[in-house]
Order: structure tokens, then C-alpha cells, then sequence
């Protein structure tokens, strides 16, 4: 059985209850999910600020979780991904370069849907870092912030809709990423009003965890993602040394 650990790298339970089941609903029968987010830190993560706190939670859950078959870190911007993938040999999956994957399968244009402006410039990074800035013909802030993302929220949804359509029409996107773990279990609902794919990092990326295990691969430990070295920390405990 397959046994996946979606980590919510924020503290909002509602996400982290809702992204827990797209997850399940995606995935086979037989696995399951255990969707967590750290005790403390950042409601939702807006800036660079709270990115790099939720980036800690996210590797020091991978620490103490119990041992999963894979990871899925569960924001946008894949906060402590490449920390997770140095503490375990399991595969981690970020919900961000996940989608963007989805995106340039299903499409050769695409736009990203995001949240508040102040991230559009993180987001254009993450897609030059990736090598898909040339497929992307837009990136759309809502002016909506991640809280206030969701089915829970229909006028949110909405909005999101009206972007949808706008970047199809001026930009001739051919499909949407949404660029919020929050937006995951909307996806299908707009997906279907724009009437073009709707790529979701939660669904998309729960599905590549379960791919990669399934062919047999692990985090290689031969450099990059090796594990990390037995350095003291000065009053908390270290990550250094394999489990």
C-alpha cells in the first residue's frame, strides 16, 4: 500500500483538511494520505518571510513523521523541498514545479493564476528556474490572498473564473496552472467554466509521488541531495547523518 505524507508547509487546517482530500480522491484506492502542517508559523505563506519559516517546518516534519513512501510539500512555492529531499530517500514532490509539469504535458501556452501581485515576481523566477518562463504567456495575480482561497469561498472562485477567461481571450493561454495549494479543490470547477485544462501541483503532484514510487525510484543520495552533514546546531537538534 502506498502511503503518502502531504505536508501543508502553513498552519490553516481547512487547507490542510481540503487539500488532504483532493489527494485522496486522485490516488488509487488502496493508498493513503496523511495531510499535516506544523503546529506553528505562518497561516498562510504571502512573503519571502513566512516562505522561509514554513521552509523549516516542512524539514523538520520530514524528520518526525514516521517514514511515508513520499512526500508531497503542499504551497506553491515548494518551501524546504530541496531540504525535505536531503533528510529522506523517499521521493518529495512540490506542489509548484508539479503543476508547471502538468502544464507543458497537456499544453505548449499557459498561464499561471496566482494570488497577490507581491508574488508574481517569485513566480516568474520559479519558471526560469524550471526552463518553462517561454511556455508561460501570462502570470495573473487575483488580488485575493491564499486564506481566502477555496470552495469555501465562491466569490473567490469566481474571480477566479473571470481571470481564467481573461488570459485565454488576451493571451491565448491554452491552460491555467493555479498557483495556491488553496485553489485545489476548485480546480475541476473552473476547469470546466474557462473550458480549458486546469493544472493543480495537489492532484497532479499526489499522482507523480505515487508514479515515481511505483517505478521503483528513490532520492538519489550520490550528491546533490546526499545526506546532510553531521554539523552541530547550537540549541536544537541537527539533520545532519542518514536515519
Amino acid at each position: 500500500m502506498f502511503r503518502l505524507a502531504l505536508i501543508n508547509p502553513n498552519t490553516d487546517a481547512r487547507h490542510t483538511e481540503a487539500m488532504g482530500a483532493v489527494a485522496r480522491e486522485t490516488l488509487p484506492g488502496e493508498c493513503e494520505v496523511t495531510a499535516v502542517s506544523p503546529e506553528r508559523g505562518p497561516a498562510s505563506i504571502e512573503s519571502e518571510a513566512d516562505s522561509v519559516v514554513a521552509a523549516a517546518a516542512v524539514a523538520e516534519l520530514v524528520r518526525e513523521l514516521p517514514a511515508h513512501d513520499a512526500y508531497l510539500v503542499a504551497c506553491f512555492g515548494d518551501p524546504g523541498v530541496d531540504a525535505a529531499r536531503e533528510l529522506t530517500e523517499a521521493p518529495v514532490v512540490g506542489i509548484g514545479e508539479a503543476a508547471f509539469q502538468a502544464a507543458v504535458t497537456v499544453a505548449r501556452r499557459f498561464a499561471v493564476l496566482t494570488t497577490l501581485p507581491r508574488s508574481v515576481p517569485e513566480l516568474e523566477d520559479a519558471l526560469d528556474r524550471h526552463g518553462m518562463r517561454s511556455r508561460c504567456v501570462a502570470v495573473e495575480p487575483l488580488g485575493i490572498a491564499v486564506a481566502d482561497q477555496g470552495s469555501h469561498n465562491p466569490a473567490t472562485t469566481a474571480a477566479i473564473v473571470v481571470a481564467g477567461r481573461r488570459v485565454v481571450d488576451r493571451d491565448r493561454a491554452e491552460a491555467l496552472v493555479l498557483a495556491c495549494g488553496g485553489m485545489a479543490d476548485v480546480a475541476r470547477t473552473v476547469a470546466d467554466e474557462v473550458g480549458v485544462p486546469v493544472c493543480d501541483g495537489v492532484a497532479f503532484g499526489a499522482m507523480t509521488a505515487y508514479g515515481l514510487w511505483r517505478c521503483g525510484l528513490r532520492t538519489s543520495k550520490a550528491g546533490a541531495y546526499g545526506w546532510p552533514e553531521a554539523i552541530d546546531y547550537a540549541g536544537m537538534p541537527g539533520f545532519g547523518g542518514s536515519p
